[in-house]
């Protein structure tokens, strides 16, 4: 089922009304159901016949029970393996689904340029919807109850809501036991600033979606399947896009899950905070994902050393860490190159602090063309490494960076994936301004000066109602038949 479909919001009406009807016990068990039936859903129309759901109950049941045998258990050494036999399983269950294949294929290659004759085999396993996500959440429950930040669930029912909750289920925020936990321990209340809140979000998250990223996409997508087809302006105008593409479908969604988590009298972590208006990569990784770079920080970075040991260790634990990060996001070079580039600018800008932390600049007449030219910059390098994370290979990736700085003028035409040949012109080009001048304008600066994503429910009434209307008409106007899914629902 996905956000932007109508059968989902029909689901989510039939939720709630029943929801609002129960208390609270009676509402954890059955908002259970009701995300094991959002999740079914996928897993019957994919032909797995429910068996993912076992799996993700499974990846839940080990980590719940490994957290209770840690918690009753006082020696030090004990505990160690029991959370070892924790992370060894779910990242065991993991690494199979995602990345058994690509070892496989990885290692054939490697003897077929020995010239040993290596029959091409693989599993061909279908990667479980949202395991990347749900195995983190599951995880870092396990971890903190080993690290004595919190208590095991009272109620295995409440830890396995806690894992399934369908509005972040599939992708993210990648939340916390501390902190969503204890909303599902305690009985919730929803409250017409919620109901406000909730909906301005996920009006805000149908818009970036739908609109946005959805119309973007097809514009894209013929230009990165043939890159070398293209000239330097149209390459590099359609990484541009693909930039805001991916924001606005990612950020989209993340909006809607905190959206309808709100209306539900919950409170989800903040995923996306205007990312694109950082001054440096490091800043751009407080703003971007911020429920993976967390996850990351404190549960690989730290427990790598950190910054404890010296510049050298902390760059190489740094860089590690952003590595791993990119090979989090899927089973191809791409990611791990994407990955690796990022850890190699933030070694850059660790490097360049020269142990400093960064400070926000002093106001001057100089500030804000300062401030401007850095943003440019850190835009400009995440677009780079963007290339690689939309190529399916990396000799594609390669092939369009090349034709970027190749300041080639030739423009063949090309043909969409399913449809007729397609042109590059002034108005794809047009169109595209709007979409994101439109993202800029109305979303995104508001929320970035007021620091605040709901920021429009403060203005006055008729400033309200404007932009409400706009946004609203536009996207009821632009509102397709087709049903594009996410596109992190592959990791």
């Amino acid at each position: 089922m996905l956000f932007n479909s109508f059968v989902f919001w029909g689901f989510f009406v039939i939720v709630l009304g029943l929801y609002g009807l129960l208390a609270h016990r009676w509402q954890n068990l059955f908002l259970l159901i009701a995300s094991l039936f959002f999740y079914g859903w996928w897993d019957v129309r994919a032909g797995c016949e429910g068996r993912f759901i076992g799996l993700m109950l499974l990846v839940a049941f080990v980590n719940h029970g490994v957290a209770l045998r840690i918690a009753a258990c006082g020696d030090e050494s004990v505990r160690k393996r029991w959370v070892a036999l924790g992370l060894v399983f779910s990242l065991g269950v993991l690494g199979l689904f995602k990345y058994f294949d690509f070892f496989l294929v990885s290692f054939q290659s490697a003897f077929r340029s020995l010239g040993w004759d290596v029959p091409p085999w693989k599993l061909n396993l279908v990667l479980p919807l949202g395991i990347s996500f749900y195995t983190f959440q599951a995880l870092s429950y396990s971890i903190d109850v080993y690290r004595g930040r919190m208590a095991p669930a009272k109620r295995v029912l409440d830890f396995l809501l806690f894992v399934t909750l369908f509005p972040q289920l599939v992708a993210g925020p990648i939340e916390r036991a501390s902190h969503l936990l204890p909303q599902v321990e305690r009985p919730r209340r929803m409250t017409w600033n919620g109901w406000s809140c909730g909906a301005w979000l996920c009006l805000l998250g149908l818009f970036k979606k739908i609109v946005v990223a959805d119309t973007l996409a097809p514009l894209i997508e013929p230009i990165f399947r043939q890159p070398e087809a293209c000239s330097s302006w149209t390459l590099l105008w359609a990484l541009y896009g693909f930039s805001f593409q991916i924001y606005a479908d990612f950020s989209g969604y993340s909006d809607i899950a905190r959206g309808l988590a709100s209306i539900l009298g919950f409170d989800l972590m903040e995923n996306f905070n205007q990312p694109y208006f950082s001054t440096n990569i490091t800043e751009f990784w407080r703003r971007w994902h911020i429920s993976l770079s967390t996850w990351l920080r404190d549960y690989l970075y730290i427990p790598l050393g950190g910054n404890r040991h010296g510049t050298g260790k902390t760059c190489w634990n740094l860089f590690l860490t952003m590595l791993l990060g990119g090979w989090w996001h899927g089973a191809n070079w791409t990611f791990i190159v994407w990955g690796g580039l990022h850890g190699f600018y933030l070694v850059v800008h660790k490097l360049m602090l020269g142990g400093r932390k960064p400070v926000a600049p002093v106001a001057s007449r100089w500030r804000l063309p300062a401030s401007l030219l850095k943003g440019a910059a850190t835009f400009h390098l995440v677009a780079l490494t963007w290339i690689f994370f939309r190529a399916e290979t990396l000799a594609a990736a390669w092939t369009y960076l090349a034709g970027i700085v190749s300041l080639r003028t030739e423009q063949c035409m090309v043909r969409a994936k399913a449809g007729p040949v397609w042109e590059m012109d002034a108005d794809n080009v047009q169109s595209a301004a709007w979409l994101i001048a439109a993202l800029w304008l109305l979303i995104d600066l508001p929320q970035y000066l007021s620091k605040d994503h709901v920021a429009h429910l403060r203005w006055t009434y008729p400033a309200k109602v404007a932009v409400l209307a706009t946004l609203a008409i536009w996207l009821l106007t632009i509102r397709g038949g087709e049903n594009v899914p996410f596109i992190y629902f592959q990791f």
